[in-house]
């Protein structure tokens, strides 16, 4: 099983990053949350890797840190919730934040995400919470738990992602195909789009990873403040 990949970015699209390591390239799926601490292609990245083995598959799945991973891996221990799923809840929410809504029974907040009805919610919060409790404590005193709080990054293979300066023509289709990945509406992606194509028109660089970070946030509605 493949734990940890360090290589180098060689492409990124809305849902996926490709990392050259001596020579052979690596797919892996990430979600919105990893693809936003990015750094520009061609700079070294270093990610702990989920590998999910199927009868017909093998897919990787990247995180920031090993602590991102576990939630991720505490998530697909769910009946019912697959690694599409648990990509999506881990879009909007950092991987603590994430664990602190299914400990508070923040359905508000776990049903904000595309795909995630009501009933799911509930089994998340019912069947995880001890599991997230046991997480958020192994966090508390570790550096990984800086890190998914936005305090801490890595060296210089991890920077903010608003430092990131990778920008491509098709930007905003980027955004716009990321979105539709993790199930929004047509008409939430729409109107952010045209607030997006308007600042673009006023000469504003558009930044895929920033743009990504900011639509994410306003579609979850600020919702871990709120509970039940």
């Amino acid at each position: 099983m493949i734990g940890k990949l360090s290589g180098t970015l060689v492409e990124k699209s809305s849902d996926c990053i490709v990392l050259d390591v001596n020579g052979v390239g690596y797919e892996v799926q990430v979600p919105a949350s990893t693809l936003c601490r990015m750094p520009a292609l061609g700079e070294s990245v270093s990610l702990s890797v989920h590998t999910h083995v199927r009868e017909d598959s093998l897919r990787l799945f990247g995180f920031v840190s090993r602590a991102d991973r576990t939630v991720f891996e505490m998530l697909v221990s769910v009946t019912g919730v697959g690694p599409k799923l648990a990509l999506a809840l881990m879009g909007p929410f950092e991987g603590v934040e994430l664990c602190r809504a299914i400990i508070d029974e923040n359905l508000a907040a776990l049903t904000s995400v595309p795909g995630v009805g009501a009933r799911t919610a509930e089994r998340l919060a019912l069947e995880l919470r001890t599991k997230a409790q046991k997480v958020m404590a192994a966090l508390q005193s570790t550096e990984a738990f800086d890190l998914l709080k936005g305090k801490a990054t890595t060296t210089s293979t991890m920077p903010l992602f608003a430092e990131s300066r990778w920008v491509q023509t098709s930007v905003i289709e980027d955004v716009r195909s990321a979105l539709q990945n993790l199930g929004y509406k047509d008409k939430q992606i729409g109107e952010l789009v045209q607030g997006l194509e308007k600042r673009q028109s006023a000469g504003e660089e558009i930044i895929l990873e920033v743009a990504l970070k900011e639509a994410l946030k306003q579609l979850s509605g600020h919702l871990l403040g709120r509970t039940k």
